[in-house]
């Protein structure tokens, strides 16, 4: 597969702890939420192949990415600071999209995550982008098309 054939994917972290001693920046993946996105990293695994992931700092996202790269056999997750959710982070990250191209997945949160997504896109997302859903784009020039959406325990959607 070659390169341009390769979706981008934007994945929002796994099911989390409510709240953690530490703040929210600790809040870890629940067991629940470690197992259930295990098995959907499979499934993504098997959809596509992917070059390298980028996560935001976060705990509950440096888990759900390490567990996506564990299915993809990828021997590297990356921070990247334009991942943090804060204000403004949906235009950092469709920066960041634009910068890596296909081929990677960046991993991060929501409202920022989603918002990104819709603004690559010129339009809403068909569904809300729940924990642990990936979303596949593919760059269109400047935009970006949706491939399709992929969701711990749901059916694969396609435009």
């Amino acid at each position: 597969m070659a390169d341009h054939d390769l979706p981008l994917l934007l994945v929002r972290h796994a099911v989390a702890e409510d709240s953690h001693v530490l703040g929210d920046e600790a809040r870890a993946l629940t067991p629940k939420g470690r197992d259930a996105f295990r098995q959907h990293a499979r499934k993504l695994a098997r959809r596509t192949p992917l070059m390298g992931i980028l996560t935001s700092p976060l705990v509950r996202a440096v888990q759900t990415a390490e567990l996506l790269a564990e299915a993809l056999c990828l021997s590297h997750v990356e921070v990247h600071p334009a991942l943090v959710p804060m204000k403004g982070a949906a235009r950092h990250i469709l920066k960041l999209a634009r910068e890596v191209g296909p081929g990677w997945a960046l991993v991060g949160h929501n409202p920022s995550l989603e918002r990104a997504a819709e603004l690559a896109l010129g339009q809403d997302l068909p569904d809300k982008l729940r924990k642990g859903c990936a979303v596949a784009l593919r760059p269109e020039g400047r935009k970006f098309s949706l491939q399709w959406m992929a969701a711990p325990g749901r059916p694969l959607w396609r435009p």
